[in-house]
């Protein structure tokens, strides 16, 4: 990664063996490495593998395969990888994408590389992987907390390398000047995902460059539409968000008004203000029915925990139209407190506190316009502090 020179890496999914006393030979080639690749690459009809070499070079290259006999069932699941390379990433308290999924597969594995930019803290202080999973259909989340715990370690990187986690490369000038290379391959438990999947990590301005391994069932040999989202699921599309409100740790507290409720019906405007409040308003788009508030709030002067956000609610808003009024369903997926109302209705309270948990709220839809408003929180609750997220749709 990052044009670095080649360095051993030894895990499960590869192995590059560089043989510097090649190089002397040959200073053209840089190591004269040896990638080898064991993610097993099924196909069922054929398969073309090809080599890039850059011009004055030279390369060899040996397959191993099977074949199978005619008849013989193997896995629809088919080999894939997605690629990014930010340079730089966004600042401290954005996020970068490494993945996002249409369709049923699993995530193998990933591997990052970063080249430290921002030498104001570590360079593994980003707010750490955030995946989320089936939002359309059956939303799950997977949230991480620091670079180096989601690959495995704590306090830092050290050079060392398992079967299934490792850090091939790493250089520490000092406590913030450290460049690396990262992975983590989830071997018999991999990550999966019936309808899609949305794979997230944090970023702190640093050069970064990654790659997700996943398999994923080929549109052609998909032998059902169970994983299909009914013609009369309604997701929305956008949301406006505002906050933060403080004391929110509190439920008698929590359910008390703010301002922000007893506007009047319609899109916000780019800030709220009341008296000397002023909030901004930021717009999300929806990403598989998901919208994340860690992103909009995560305190980004902090070292590590973003705690500006923990214990403070907020509020967002949606409108999702109708062709007729009828009775339906609110599939709201959160991992805090709640408070929901429809067309200015209250149609829920919710008090989860055991992580992300799905409610389904029954509504009665208005022909046009249906405005939905969401209050909540990010709790200092155990497991409810690293993760804000709301997933929502209508089921009719």
């Amino acid at each position: 990664m990052h044009d670095w020179e080649p360095y051993f890496v030894d895990n499960a999914a590869y192995t590059v063996l560089p043989n510097p006393g090649a190089k002397a030979k040959d200073p053209l080639i840089p190591g004269n490495p040896g990638y080898n690749l064991f993610l097993p690459i099924p196909f069922s009809e054929s398969c073309r593998i090809t080599l890039h070499v850059s011009p004055g070079h030279t390369a060899a290259a040996m397959v191993d395969w099977h074949q199978y006999d005619q008849g013989i069932p193997l896995t629809p699941y088919r080999l894939h990888t997605e690629y990014h390379l930010y340079q730089p990433s966004p600042p401290r308290g954005s996020f970068v994408e490494m993945a996002n999924l249409d369709g049923e597969g699993f995530v193998a594995g990933v591997a990052v590389g970063y080249l430290q930019r921002d030498h104001s803290d570590m360079v593994f202080h980003t707010g750490g992987m955030t995946i989320l999973l089936d939002g359309e259909t059956n939303p799950h989340a997977i949230r991480g907390h620091n670079v180096e715990d989601d690959f495995g370690y704590s306090w830092g990187f050290n050079n060392y390398q398992s079967r299934w986690i490792g850090s091939p490369y790493h250089v520490n000038r000092s406590r913030t000047d450290q460049d690396g290379v990262f992975y983590r391959f989830f071997g018999p438990d991999p990550i999966a995902f019936r309808r899609s999947l949305s794979f997230r990590t944090g970023s702190r301005g640093d050069d970064m460059e990654s790659v997700v391994y996943y398999y994923q069932i080929a549109d052609h040999l998909v032998q059902s539409n169970t994983n299909e989202i009914s013609s009369s699921t309604l997701i929305p599309s956008e949301w406006q968000v505002t906050g933060l409100f403080p004391q929110a740790n509190n439920w008698d507290i929590f359910q008390q008004s703010e301002f922000v409720e007893q506007l009047p019906a319609g899109a916000w405007p780019d800030q709220l203000v009341l008296d000397n409040q002023t909030l901004s308003v930021t717009i999300l788009k929806s990403d598989h029915a998901w919208i994340d508030l860690q992103n909009v709030f995560f305190e980004r002067d902090h070292t590590a925990t973003p705690r500006a956000m923990i214990d403070h609610s907020a509020y967002a808003r949606t409108n999702m139209k109708s062709d007729s009024k009828r009775e339906a369903f609110l599939r709201l997926a959160v991992d805090g407190w709640c408070l929901v109302w429809l067309n200015s209705e209250k149609v829920a309270a919710l008090r989860h506190e055991h992580g992300l948990e799905t409610a389904r709220i029954p509504v009665q839809l208005e022909q046009g316009s249906n405005e939905l408003l969401v209050k909540t929180n990010n709790s200092n609750i155990p497991p409810n502090k690293r993760l804000w997220v709301i997933n929502a749709a209508i089921e009719v």
